[in-house]
């Protein structure tokens, strides 16, 4: 599991910083749209990691190109990054504070693993059932693992419901060790 307190921090600085303009969702537009340019494995991300170009030469290739397409904001948050040799973090910097935007909203993340993929409607179901239980909006993402046998269970935040065959095995086979004849 990936420690994100380092882009916790810099997503809740920047989180912070946007509200009291009242740019918040335009600036998680623009840092999505930064992402797709500056993701792992493309030209931009390597010119920026590459140790053959010097720190101003990075700096100058950023803010032209991105003065006047994202807020300014987003640009020196960018430029405070890349000085502190934080741009990897960026893609976990994003998550972090599109989590934030979402609790703002009242909006709340859930993920659903199953052993087999939903339907549509089983998905559908779900996600009228979880939004009617928490009493939120419920973004609602979905994995596939085959190891659960059958079954599946949810996570949403800290809270899990576990209803997959392979921990109900592991239940029945607790609760018959621990019976003595």
């Amino acid at each position: 599991m990936r420690d994100t307190t380092v882009a916790a921090r810099y997503a809740r600085a920047l989180f912070i910083a946007t509200e009291r303009r009242q740019e918040t969702e335009r600036a998680l537009e623009d840092l999505k749209g930064v992402l797709e340019v500056v993701r792992p494995g493309t030209r931009v991300a390597s010119f920026l990691a590459t140790p053959e170009v010097r720190l101003p030469d990075k700096r100058r290739a950023l803010d032209g190109a991105f003065r006047g397409r994202a807020l300014p904001i987003v640009a020196v948050f960018l430029d405070l990054l890349l000085r502190k040799k934080r741009l990897p973090e960026f893609p976990v910097v994003v998550t972090e504070f599109e989590s934030l935007v979402e609790t703002k909203q009242g909006i709340q993340r859930a993920e659903v693993v199953s052993a087999v993929p939903l339907t549509p409607p089983e998905l559908e179901r779900l996600h009228r059932e979880l939004e009617r239980t928490t009493r939120h909006h419920i973004r609602l993402t979905t994995r596939v693992e085959p190891e659960l046998v059958g079954g599946a269970y949810v996570r949403i935040g800290d809270r899990v419901l576990d209803r997959s065959v392979h921990t109900l095995l592991g239940s029945i086979a607790r609760q018959l060790y621990e019976v003595s004849v």
